[in-house]
């Protein structure tokens, strides 16, 4: 198979399993042999920020010379940018190496005599037990294990491991004690998975916490802090917190940002980041602190140069002049992209992209865009991904607001681009799924 064909099979494998365990899972990776055991480990949980803050203890670690595999999610154009070492992407013939040996090993493990795997699938109403003859990965599950033969095989100095979804469950959390666990800002997302209070969800994320790792975390809301607090304290584990951002200085300097941090070893470091956006200043913090933890040694220039060079796409991304993607995709991430576009120093009019996929809150999402009266025009657009509101529900959540409802993404940004003036800064915000579909279409293919 063609890498084409092969990324197209992919993504059309299921999502869930729903009467999967982490446990099929766990016994799969340890049929595997561990991949990356012998690597020291750092595990991201959370709401909002693990793909920046992943993003940026790759860039330092990368600047001090470490050769560092990291496998986040989701991608935004090709299925490739989930797996990288230092700052390239696994190339489309890698993998396609590394699906036919996942394949293999998928094949070995089923002609095990102790497979099938028996359960007991408990019923109120007709106990049954179930067999299945084989165990077949979910998407995220494949992807995954083709990233963690991958990097075995690079043999890099360090991992970062982003969660796809929650933590306990998760299939990254089949590792042993990560060195370092990082829990991000936690809110209200996946709610129909994780729970629906900010309580039960960092109870989800707090889950990828092992006795023998040292915890860093958000504090950005008591709520949850307290549960991953407690689970610290359970564990007796050791900890660092990185302060609420409301609490944090920094300031704006020609679309970048910059603020001080303290280092254990060298006190105050002015830190500068190549983006106006404001949530980044709290991800960058628990990067470096993450990074310290780690205890590998790492020059304060190298952390310096890291975070100023690191460029993570869909996060007030600047794709050409003066159009900003930003993938904000619920409450907390709507509440901080319009903190940072109320900084931006406009002095001519903002025009907004908005678009959402239907298991979001996008009723408070789109009072809240609408409400800060920051916009002067606002355009809305269904996706072309299934999971996309149509263009009649946008319509109707719309009905009562001064939105203008076009066909397509492509269709609104077009439109945008026609009509306003060089002056004016356009916002295209509401999914990844909309970042990704703008950026392919402005040709934002890799290598």
């Amino acid at each position: 198979m063609s890498y084409k064909q092969i990324q197209e099979y992919i993504l059309n494998i299921p999502k869930f399993r729903p009467e999967g365990s982490i446990e099929q899972t766990r016994k799969f990776y340890e049929f595997l042999g561990k991949p990356g055991k012998s690597v020291s480990i750092v595990h991201v949980a959370g709401t909002n920020g693990k793909g920046s803050t992943c993003a940026y203890m790759n860039s330092v670690l990368t600047e001090a010379g470490y050769k560092v595999g990291m496998f986040t999610s989701p991608h935004l154009v090709s299925v490739r940018e989930r797996m990288r070492v230092n700052n390239s992407l696994i190339s489309e013939q890698e993998f396609v190496v590394y699906y036919e040996k996942l394949v293999e090993q998928i094949d070995a493990y089923n002609k095990i005599k102790e497979n099938p795997v028996v359960e007991e699938m408990t019923n109120v109403t007709s106990p049954k037990t179930v067999v299945r003859s084989k165990y077949l990965p979910t998407f995220y599950e494949f992807l995954f294990f083709m990233a963690m033969l991958y990097f075995e095989e690079q043999n890099p100095d360090v991992i970062i491991l982003e969660t796809g979804l929650g933590g306990r469950l998760d299939a990254t959390n089949v590792i042993d004690a990560p060195k370092v666990a990082v829990i991000t800002e936690i809110g209200m997302d996946h709610m129909e998975y994780l729970g629906n209070t900010y309580e039960k969800i960092a109870e989800e994320k707090a889950g990828i916490i092992k006795q023998g790792s040292t915890v860093v975390y958000s504090r950005n809301r008591q709520e949850s802090a307290q549960v991953v607090e407690r689970k610290i304290k359970e564990l007796g584990v050791l900890c660092k917190s990185v302060e609420n951002l409301e609490k944090q200085n920094y300031r704006f300097v020609d679309k970048k940002i910059d603020f001080s941090f303290l280092s254990r070893y060298y006190d105050y470091i002015p830190i500068k980041l190549n983006t106006c956006a404001v949530y980044q200043v709290e991800n960058a913090k628990l990067a470096l602190n993450a990074l310290e933890e780690l205890g590998m040694e790492i020059p304060k220039g190298a952390m310096q140069k890291g975070i100023e060079k690191c460029k993570w796409e869909g996060r007030m991304e600047e794709i050409i002049p003066n159009v900003y993607l930003d993938g904000a995709h619920n409450e907390d991430g709507i509440h901080v992209f319009l903190e940072s576009v109320k900084r931006d120093g406009a002095k001519a009019k903002r025009w907004l992209l908005f678009s959402v996929v239907a298991d979001k809150e996008y009723d408070v999402m789109k009072e809240k865009l609408v409400q800060s009266g920051l916009f002067d025009c606002i355009y809305a657009a269904p996706l072309k991904n299934v999971r996309g509101i149509d263009k009649k529900e946008l319509e109707n959540i719309f009905a009562d607001k001064q939105v203008r409802i076009l066909n397509s993404a492509y269709e609104g940004l077009e439109e945008i681009l026609s009509r306003k003036d060089d002056k004016d800064l356009v916002y295209v915000t509401g999914s990844l799924y909309l970042v990704g579909e703008i950026k392919e279409h402005f040709g934002g293919k890799h290598d």
